[in-house]
């Protein structure tokens, strides 16, 4: 699919231009998003809350999974995220690349880091493939 439409899909998506996700970078099977660190996005402790988190790491294995596929929808299967420590800097930068495409279901892996460039949690991912996206 084409990068400039991949990067409209998912900076106009109404939740993740809420949540302010900003895509970096793209290529064949590759997706770096960003979000800055911010009070909306923390819990007790001034640190990234454990849902915002997740959700980067689901935008970023998504976005991977579109970069390979031409003009059809995904969503997600399963997502096991690992937090290996706390988020209190940005902005907040998520790598995802396919490890695997098969007809219908695309498996990724995720790295998020800090603002202080630390890795603060990896995640895997299923995403099922189907249909047109019809934008």
């Amino acid at each position: 699919m084409d990068k400039t439409v991949i990067k409209r899909i998912i900076e106009e998506d109404p939740f993740l231009k809420y949540v302010g996700v900003k895509v970096l970078s793209l290529k064949e099977g590759y997706c770096k998003i960003s979000v800055g660190f911010r009070k909306e996005l923390t819990r007790l402790g001034d640190m990234m809350n454990g849902g915002a988190i997740a959700t980067l790491a689901d935008s970023a294995g998504g976005c991977a999974v579109l970069t390979l596929n031409d003009r059809s929808n995904q969503v997600t299967v399963q997502l096991d995220t690992s937090f290996l420590r706390t988020i209190k800097t940005g902005p907040v930068v998520a790598e995802a690349s396919v490890t695997r495409k098969g007809k219908v279901l695309s498996f990724a892996d995720v790295k998020i880091f800090d603002g202080d460039k630390q890795l603060c949690a990896a995640a895997k991912g299923i995403w099922f493939v189907f249909g047109d996206i019809g934008r």
